[in-house]
């Protein structure tokens, strides 16, 4: 009985450490917030292989007014310009304002996106708040979200029937050693094809993943973000956060 409220004042001992110390990681972040608010990012690297594909990826910048081709974006310095203006706190706003300054919208679009500038120019306090949620998505994975959105869906392999076969061949090889040590040589081809087959789809799988999990990531952010009555009179069409919820099911 001892041993068992042992280890439970252990765990709750342990409890209030690491929230006492994730207080003080917050209270401290959001001090740097205030204090950097406003002021260019120290930031020295930016990946443009990544910030750059949801503009490349996204077919609704075909209904933009006008797009900045790849010619003029290095007659322009387009990526030196999003050098000193990203004041960004997630890799997603990375992507969507590099999308934002490739894209030039109609001018109801830019009025719009003005006001939105101007709401969190006046307010500091919501402008902090947003950029703590946001920052949850400030992983590097979080620039693969697009791809979830954009990619064509994972398909099954041609070759499942195969993988499936040397599966139970396996199987049947590690029963039949009982009878014959001889037949582990079997399990030798089995798994170097099986470790073909596994590496052949490790990259696509992995992009998959880290997406599903950003994804869920970024519907919890956006569902607190809402939350605020200024945000949520701006966007009062969020129907496509259910839509998101139901590809998070699906995933």
């Amino acid at each position: 009985m001892n041993y068992f409220l042992g280890i439970a004042f252990i765990a709750i001992i342990w409890f209030l450490i690491s929230t006492q110390i994730k207080k003080k990681k917050l209270k401290k972040f959001k001090a740097q917030l205030y204090q950097n608010w406003g002021q260019p990012k120290k930031k020295k690297y930016f990946n443009f292989f990544v910030i750059d594909k949801y503009f490349k990826n996204n077919t609704q910048k075909e209904e933009a007014y006008h797009i900045i081709s790849e010619k003029n974006k290095i007659d322009f310095d387009i990526d030196d310009v999003f050098k000193f203006i990203d004041h960004t706190s997630s890799k997603i706003g990375q992507q969507y304002l590099y999308f934002k300054l490739r894209t030039i919208g109609s001018v109801k679009e830019l009025l719009k996106f003005d006001e939105l500038v101007t709401i969190f120019q006046k307010d500091k306090t919501l402008s902090i708040n947003c950029q703590l949620e946001l920052s949850k998505l400030n992983n590097n994975n979080a620039y693969y979200l697009e791809t979830l959105i954009n990619d064509k869906p994972l398909e099954k392999p041609k070759y499942l029937g195969l993988i499936r076969a040397l599966t139970i061949l396996a199987i049947i090889s590690l029963l039949l050693l009982f009878y014959h040590p001889s037949f582990g040589l079997l399990l030798i081809p089995i798994l170097a094809i099986n470790m073909v087959f596994h590496y052949k789809n490790k990259h696509s799988v992995t992009y998959y993943l880290n997406g599903v999990t950003q994804l869920s990531k970024a519907l919890k952010v956006s569902e607190r973000l809402i939350s605020h009555n200024t945000i949520k009179n701006e966007f009062k069409e969020i129907s496509f956060m259910k839509k998101i919820k139901s590809i998070k099911m699906s995933s």
